[in-house]
């Protein structure tokens, strides 16, 4: 039997590829899936429209601020101040409101309720309110915790939230959702013990392993090939990453290397941390914009190392496992990870790909990427490892297998 299956997201579909992955998965089953989004900014529509194209879920933007009526334009800028006026009576008076979480969330609730689905799937901050009302409404709710939401994030960023109305929906959800599903056993456990929940599942975030087999083949990023390169990526390039390390360690490295940094950098965060390094390390150094998912893997393709560099400044940092390590993997990189529990957990199930360093350690972290730009044959081995170790234990079509059977299994129980 069909059945309605309802994300809820308010996010950029081109800014969640979780959220894009699991609609994938759960229509191939053959159920009707519906992804409760939002579109923010005007330049990136032909980029959301090229992903929504063809897929056989419907996307619905419950927020749409690129809509050019009058009445659209009044919404948006009404939307906006209210988030706005909702955020700094939080900052002055601790006053907790749903619209601190972002100001999809009532259009979010409303939608969701209209569309009156079998289950409901929750993802990030937004969709937590959200699930508490659907669940007290009486209806069907699962959980994905891709971070740790309570303790994400910079601490000027974590005075902005709700923390409190958010632990409380955290601590709901994980106890009276369906099921719950998060990005590794060590979040996973941290969880059961903050809440007394049961243990979620873990779906890692990795992507297809079949995509390899798409690659444009190309050199776009490289500038020298004969030498070793590292590589690294992120939405943003600002502080809290680990780079700051990295550009200490680089200055301590004397064999030829170049290094490759992709995102978005903050205001004035590049010239701080190229101003650290000599004029011939800086050299070395190339920063490239971001491209879409479905380009990702052919650009890191090019590279020999991936570098990740996640400190241990908030629990989620610590113990999620971000999508970099497996990226790296499903592109055949050697892995530089620094010590979090999440990369860990990696690395001990993949000890000849993936090499941890003690984080914010530059010395360390030179002598672990010393004799992988060193020796080519203790590259090669270390790369194979990594494409291996994704295939066997991390790759999605293993985690969608586990997402698509525990779907199903409500679902079909549902009917019964």
């Amino acid at each position: 039997m069909v059945r309605r299956y309802v994300i809820v997201s308010g996010f950029q579909v081109i800014n969640n590829p979780r959220v894009v992955k699991e609609a994938d998965a759960i229509a191939e089953l053959g159920h009707e899936v519906i992804v409760l989004a939002a579109i923010h900014r005007a330049q990136d529509l032909p980029r959301i429209n090229a992903m929504v194209r063809d897929r056989k879920w419907q996307h619905i933007p419950v927020v749409d601020l690129t809509r050019n009526g009058p009445m659209n334009r009044l919404r948006g800028t009404w939307l906006r101040a209210m988030a706005r006026l909702m955020r700094e009576a939080g900052q002055r008076f601790g006053y907790e409101h749903p619209m601190q979480l972002g100001y999809e969330a009532g259009s979010l609730l409303r939608t969701a309720r209209r569309l009156n689905a079998d289950l409901y799937s929750l993802h990030l901050e937004k969709a937590l309110w959200v699930g508490t009302k659907l669940i007290h409404d009486g209806r069907a709710v699962r959980i994905d915790m891709e971070d740790w939401y309570t303790d994400d994030g910079l601490p000027v960023d974590q005075a902005k939230r709700p923390l409190e109305m958010m632990r409380r929906a955290e601590s709901f959800l994980l106890n009276n959702a369906v099921h719950a599903t998060t990005t590794s056993h060590a979040l996973a456990d941290a969880l059961v013990q903050a809440y007394g929940c049961p243990k979620p599942d873990v779906i890692h975030n990795s992507f297809p392993s079949e995509d390899r087999q798409t690659t444009d083949g190309r050199t776009v990023d490289r500038i020298d090939t004969t030498i070793p390169s590292i590589t690294w990526f992120s939405q943003t390039i600002g502080p809290g990453r680990g780079l700051e390390a990295l550009m200490k360690a680089i200055m301590l490295i004397d064999a030829p290397f170049e290094l490759h940094l992709r995102g978005t950098p903050r205001p004035g965060f590049m010239q701080e941390l190229l101003a650290r390094l000599s004029p011939e390390v800086r050299n070395r150094v190339h920063v490239h914009a971001q491209v879409p998912q479905e380009e990702l893997l052919s650009r890191l393709s090019e590279h020999d190392i991936g570098y990740c560099g996640e400190l241990s400044d908030c629990a989620s940092r610590h113990l999620t496992i971000t999508n970099k390590v497996f990226e790296y993997m499903r592109a055949g990189l050697a892995i530089v990870a620094s010590d979090t529990a999440g990369q860990k957990e990696v690395a001990a199930t993949a000890p000849e790909a993936v090499r941890i360093f003690p984080q914010d350690d530059a010395q360390a972290l030179a002598d672990t990427l010393r004799p992988l730009i060193e020796n080519a044959e203790t590259l090669k081995g270390a790369a194979a490892a990594s494409v291996s170790a994704l295939d066997q234990h991390f790759s999605w079509e293993l985690s969608k297998a586990r997402l698509q059977h525990q779907v199903n299994g409500y679902l079909e129980a549902a009917d019964a």
